[in-house]
């Protein structure tokens, strides 16, 4: 199993509907854990235009290659989709 697949599964228990503050609690549940990681935040939208429709997004690389992705809505009343996880390339 890859970092990412159990960390989806952890966090779509205990924080798949975290506000933007509850971000340094998961983080650092994770750090706890010794988990090697990357926490990147950003948005997704159309390339090449200003786009005020854009997805945010925060992704979690690990150690092993494996990246845990969700997305949110701007301005989104349901907040952020579940994680998943993404296997490194082979």
């Amino acid at each position: 199993m890859f970092d990412a697949e159990f960390v989806a599964m952890f966090l779509n228990r205990c924080a798949n509907h975290s506000s933007d503050e509850d971000v340094d609690a998961y983080l650092g549940v994770l750090r706890e854990g010794n988990l090697q990681f990357t926490h990147e935040l950003g948005y997704v939208g159309t390339c090449g235009a200003p786009d005020t429709n854009a997805f945010r997004a925060e992704s979690l690389i690990f150690g092993d290659g494996s990246r845990a992705l969700r997305v949110a809505k701007p301005d989104s009343e349901t907040g952020w989709s579940p994680w998943t996880a993404l296997q490194p390339l082979p």
